[in-house]
């Protein structure tokens, strides 16, 4: 159960990572990530700024729970958005990218909310440490999966221009 917990934290860790990394590279991918969040409506626009300085800080500051937490969010609002049939592309790593939000968006946060949750649900069921080599695969697979999901846009275009 502890690579379990490992694994998700540390999917936890670089996936926000890299979001907020990505948002604040730079001044035009800061505002390119604003302008997404006003695009999809899903705060007014007087809000935006704030709300994105909170979005930013808290993924930086997200671990475990926290993060479980703010994955909900992050979910609900690409759900309620997609549900609204908002053409606002994803700027959720900061890309700025060309697919409008939709149903391999709300795949992948419903994918990571289920990840997290059961990084959390099993944190209070672990009883032994495990070994320094399950340790780092567990860390490692967390990170595979994080990096993929960052990218997830990208994995998406090749299927889509392959068809």
């Amino acid at each position: 159960m502890a690579e379990l917990v490992i694994a998700a934290l540390m999917t936890a860790v670089v996936t926000y990572g890299v979001s907020a990394a990505s948002k604040l590279r730079s001044g035009q991918a800061y505002r390119a990530f604003r302008a997404g969040l006003a695009a999809t409506a899903l705060v007014s626009r007087p809000l935006t700024g704030l709300a994105a300085a909170v979005l930013v800080t808290a993924e930086m500051a997200a671990t475990g729970l926290c993060a479980a937490a703010l994955m909900a969010v992050l979910t609900a609002g690409v759900a309620v958005a997609v549900r609204r049939g908002v053409t606002a592309p994803c700027a959720c790593f900061g890309s700025g990218g060309r697919a409008p939000l939709g149903g391999v968006h709300l795949a992948r946060n419903a994918y990571l909310l289920a990840v997290l949750v059961t990084g959390v649900a099993s944190a209070g069921l672990q009883r032994w440490q495990p070994g320094v080599a399950a340790a780092v695969l567990a860390a490692s697979a967390g990170g595979v999966s994080a990096l993929l999901l960052t990218r997830l846009d990208d994995v998406a275009a090749l299927f889509r221009t392959a068809a």
